[in-house]
């Protein structure tokens, strides 16, 4: 009631009306300062490689430092304990045709925002023949990780399994590592024979040899059976010896790097064929004519290579303590995969 009486009477008196409403604005300044100053700030988010970070008050994070490349491990020049700061060196990869594309793609922007020239022309060629050479090596090197992954995959523990009750009868025993590529089973029968019990495989392979302790191959993949001679196996007894075997203890995990291998040779194929396909674009734009979008493909080459050649370093993100080291010189990286344990001090 207070206020409106003051209302009332505020057109009677202009210099009341300016205090009050000074007054009014500077409460509410006062009370809109309180609300931005008591408002919670969101998580700072870097752009560091990192697969993992504590919480709590502290001001330290738990890093996990990782190659964005795969590739042989050229030196790791760091060990549990040392010390070191922002922007050290820790790790490295084999990085000459990266390293080499990085100074050739600078060398060709350097020539294009002079003038397109005969010389610039040939830089550029000179990347795309370095980026094409990259291409082909990556691209081989990624098939024999994924072939090597596979046949491990393959290989997960193979054993004979028995169809129905076979109760009183050893399955045979499975030996020798499995060779060829293909995925299937092994069906094994046994059978009467005029030199005694004898076995029979189809499926992947087919043959068949009498039972003996010996093992004998089955088929040329690599593969050996072998029974207990204490026992003797009737006819009709059938097992199978599934490629890959999916019960195996260590199949799980054969199978989750088998995926990772593919995802990875995808990945490090596509940025190869990526530098090859913009080398080309800007080689192209050289031999048209000289154009202000030619400075930006050869900024845009330059990016990629210094992209592909920092993703064989890895760098300390700040000061801070190498906690564990994961990887060592000779070892083949994957992407993404944990390789320095890292507590930063910032």
């Amino acid at each position: 009631m207070t206020i409106h009486k003051h209302i009332k009477s505020l057109p009677h008196h202009p210099k009341r009306v300016i205090i009050i409403s000074l007054v009014i604005a500077l409460a509410l300044g006062i009370f809109g300062y309180e609300k931005i100053n008591k408002r919670v700030l969101p998580p700072v988010v870097t752009d560091n490689s990192t697969i993992s970070r504590n919480s709590g008050s502290s001001p330290s994070e738990d890093l996990t430092l990782a190659f964005l490349a795969s590739g042989k491990i050229a030196s790791v020049s760091v060990k549990a304990g040392d010390k070191v700061s922002k922007g050290t060196v820790l790790a490295t990869l084999q990085s000459g045709n990266t390293k080499g594309a990085l100074e050739q793609a600078e060398a060709a922007y350097e020539k294009i925002i002079n003038g397109a020239t005969s010389a610039t022309i040939d830089v550029a060629k000179a990347v795309v023949n370095t980026a094409q050479v990259n291409l082909n090596e990556t691209t081989a090197q990624q098939n024999i990780l994924v072939a090597n992954a596979k046949n491990t995959l393959l290989n997960s523990t193979p054993m004979a399994l028995e169809i129905g009750d076979n109760s009183g009868y050893d399955a045979p025993t499975v030996s020798g590592t499995y060779t060829c590529d293909q995925e299937g089973t092994y069906d094994l029968k046994t059978y009467s024979s005029t030199s005694g019990t004898s076995v029979s495989f189809t499926g992947l392979e087919q043959g068949s040899f009498l039972l003996t302790d010996v093992p004998r191959p089955m088929g040329k993949c690599g593969l050996f059976l072998s029974f207990d001679k204490n026992k003797v196996l009737q006819s009709g007894i059938e097992y199978n010896v599934n490629i890959p075997n999916k019960n195996a203890p260590n199949y799980n995990a054969n199978n989750n790097a088998y995926q990772l291998a593919l995802s990875a040779k995808e990945q490090a194929i596509n940025g190869a064929q990526a530098a090859l396909d913009q080398a080309n674009a800007s080689l192209a734009a050289l031999v048209t004519a000289a154009r202000p979008e030619d400075v930006t493909a050869a900024e845009g080459a330059v990016q990629i290579a210094q992209a592909a050649y920092e993703n064989t370093i890895i760098t300390a993100p700040s000061d801070g303590t190498v906690v564990s080291v994961n990887i060592s010189p000779g070892q083949i990286a994957m992407p993404n995969a944990p390789a320095i344990e890292f507590i930063s001090s910032n």
